[in-house]
Order: C-alpha cells, then sequence, then structure tokens
C-alpha cells in the first residue's frame, strides 16, 4: 500500500535508529517480539502509523523510545499507582503509547492507565507495535479524542474520566496547539485531575533556549493535511512556560508548583525544529 502522505520531509527517516535496551526489553517481555525481528517490527508499524499520522514522532520513529522513565519522579509514580494511593493514570497525546505500555511492565495495574490521543489509527497502531488490543481496547483504556473539546458530549468526559485522575502525562502535546489553545488544553487537563494537592503533571515539550523569546511556527509537513486544518506550534522557554500557568492558575482559581528546566539535546527533534535555539522543556506541575 503507498503511503498517503509525503515522505520527503525531514524528519521521514528511512532505517530505524538503534533501539535502547529498556525499549527493546518492553517490547520482547511484554509485546513477545523476537529480538532478532524487534527493527523490522518498529519499522513495520511505522508505515501503518505513517498513513494515518505523518506526525514527526512517526516519521523519525519517536515512539519506539521510552520518556516517563527517565524522569526522577518515575520511581514515585510507579509506586503510588501500585500500592493504590494513586488510581488513574492518564497520558494525553499518548501517541502509540510506549510509556504507558512501560508502567504495565513495571507493575502498575493495567486498569489504572489510559491514554487518549486524537487519531483512532495512531491508538490502533499501538496495537499493532504492543500487540494488546484486547487488554487496552479502544473506548475503555485508551480514547480517540479531541482534547480541545470542552464540550457535555466530549468523549474524555461522557467516559467518566474528569475529577479522577492522579497523574497525567503529556509529552510533545502542549507544543501542538497555539497560545490560546495551550490554555484551554491546560484548563481541561485540571479538570480531568482529582482536586486535591499533589496530583501531578509531568512532562516534555519543543520549546526554545531561556533568553530567546517564545515564539509560535506554522506546523511543518503534511500533518496540515489532517481535516484542512491550519495550526500553528508555539513554543515556550522557561519562563513562559511559567507565565501559562500562572495564567491556567488565575484562571480555575487553583496553585501550581511549576518546575520546568531546558535541556540541550541533540536529538532528532532537531530534524523538526531545525534552529540552534531549540530545547527541549522538561516539566514537574504539582498542585499546591
Amino acid at each position: 500500500m503507498e503511503a498517503l502522505f509525503d515522505q520527503s520531509v525531514p524528519w521521514y527517516l528511512i532505517d530505524v535508529p538503534p533501539t535502547d535496551r529498556a525499549m527493546r526489553q518492553l517490547l520482547v517481555e511484554y509485546a513477545g517480539v523476537e529480538d532478532s525481528a524487534v527493527e523490522k517490527h518498529i519499522t513495520d508499524t511505522r508505515s501503518k502509523a505513517w498513513r494515518v499520522a505523518p506526525f514527526p514522532c512517526v516519521g523519525s520513529f519517536l515512539f519506539a523510545e521510552l520518556v516517563l522513565s527517565n524522569f526522577p519522579v518515575y520511581p514515585d509514580i510507579v509506586a503510588n499507582l501500585k500500592s493504590g494511593t494513586w488510581t488513574r493514570y492518564l497520558e494525553v497525546g499518548c501517541g502509540l503509547g510506549q510509556d504507558i505500555r512501560k508502567l504495565i511492565h513495571d507493575g502498575v495495574p493495567m486498569t489504572s492507565v489510559m491514554g487518549t490521543d486524537l487519531l483512532p489509527g495512531l491508538l490502533e497502531s499501538g496495537h499493532d507495535l504492543f500487540r494488546d488490543a484486547d487488554a487496552l481496547p479502544l473506548g475503555k483504556s485508551l480514547f480517540a479524542a479531541d482534547f480541545l473539546d470542552v464540550s457535555d458530549n466530549n468523549v474524555l468526559g461522557k467516559a467518566g474520566l474528569d475529577g479522577t485522575v492522579d497523574v497525567i502525562h503529556a509529552t510533545m502535546f502542549l507544543h501542538c496547539f497555539d497560545r490560546p489553545a495551550q490554555l484551554v488544553a491546560c484548563q481541561r487537563v485540571i479538570t480531568l485531575l482529582k482536586n486535591q494537592p499533589g496530583v501531578m503533571i509531568v512532562g516534555k515539550q519543543g520549546g526554545v533556549t531561556k533568553g530567546a523569546s517564545a515564539r509560535e511556527h506554522p506546523v511543518k509537513g503534511p500533518m496540515g493535511q489532517i481535516g484542512g486544518v491550519v495550526r500553528t506550534n508555539f513554543l515556550h522557554n522557561v519562563d513562559s512556560f511559567k507565565t501559562l500557568w500562572d495564567e491556567v492558575g488565575q484562571a480555575t482559581g487553583t496553585r501550581w508548583n511549576v518546575q520546568v528546566c531546558e535541556e540541550e539535546v541533540m536529538d532528532r527533534g532537531y530534524l523538526y525544529f531545525d534552529e540552534e535555539e531549540h530545547r527541549w522543556l522538561s516539566f514537574v506541575i504539582v498542585k499546591l
């Protein structure tokens, strides 16, 4: 089958990069992929995913890298979910859901983890990658939803998730929106979280170095073909990200401890955010 979207973009790699030990272990032990077939399995999954979601994380194989488990707070997240102190994890913009499967593999109850992304085909590609469509079904564990839908009929609300979540993971998510939409998305995050101190938002996103101006970029490549919507990506620096959460707190009457740091990592994100001032912003935000 021919790909529906243009592959001649810098972030569409032909060959899968080396798979790190933790991701390889996850595919072998959780998904039952033969060790010798891991790279082919990842490549085959990418071919299917690109037909529905021509995103940088798909084209550059970032979906085959783990993020959450690299955060210092990860052991606490796992311990809280395993003990029942926390009962629900939700990943927004989960893509193929590799971090969800890592949590399960590390002993978190499958009933405690959920994910959501815009396109059902992307979630189904996660089922292909991890061979667990029956264990994590669409509409029960994984939800295809427009996260910016705040109507009474929004998918996550109808599923009963509002006010039930202890920790939300949002990696490569907020930078997909313009600045006004980011404010809406953050307010939606707060609606989903339990209304109690200690609930957490953790993640990583594209940004710019501290001292550089926060900026808006037009969406590049074939992503703009989806739904015919012209979108922009708003990239924060450390200070503007904190300002966003000041506004979120004011709008919702809540207070947050916002820890955000800049990471200068020369990785495949530069295939899309191709500028010297590009940085990753990692954050842990806890309700006071």
